[in-house]
């Protein structure tokens, strides 16, 4: 059985995010479209706009997820565009990959600085948009407000949440 009852519900004047963690042994692939099911009381169709972002019908608010290592986590608003990224650590060349993809001033070997501005990056590109390189590459986030929260699993890993108060989204794909 799902439950409906998020995991976080992050408040700010004049909006709500509420953020939701799939319990243990869900299924990461179909969990999103059941849980915003519930969510919404209803079956609705997500599609998704240019830059895959998903989005629901208009009136229904704003949805974003992420997964990783097989867990999943779902932010929902009705007031303002959302993006979320969730990254469990693991050993990589971090240095490379940041002087590949960050800022100048961003290049790090840490593996905790560099999962910090990674989910950071991506739930921002995942609200606002844009050309993905170009994001990861950005060390300006206009527009937004950005917040990192410790996620409900027991590994190691990082969770970024983004919020617009007055995005537009881009147009649904044909």
């Amino acid at each position: 059985m799902i439950t409906v009852e998020p995991w976080m519900i992050l408040r700010c004047p004049g909006l709500s995010v509420f953020i939701y963690a799939m319990p243990k042994g869900g299924d990461y692939k179909k969990w999103p479209f059941e849980i915003l099911e519930k969510i919404l009381k209803k079956q609705v169709e997500v599609k998704s706009n240019s830059s895959g972002k998903p989005c629901l019908p208009h009136g229904l608010g704003y949805v974003n997820w992420s997964n990783s290592k097989g867990e999943c986590i779902l932010a929902y608003s009705k007031e303002c565009e959302v993006g979320i990224d969730l990254e469990f650590h693991r050993e990589r060349n971090f240095e490379a990959i940041s002087k590949r993809f960050f800022a100048g001033n961003e290049i790090t070997s840490e593996a905790e600085t560099f999962y910090s501005l990674w989910t950071k990056k991506e739930a921002y590109y995942k609200c606002m948009g844009g050309e993905f390189f170009a994001t990861l590459k950005n060390n300006l986030y206009t527009n937004a407000k950005i917040w990192h929260l410790q996620g409900p699993y027991k590994e190691k890993h990082d969770v970024a949440i983004c919020i617009s108060y007055g995005a537009r989204r881009p147009p649904l794909q044909a």
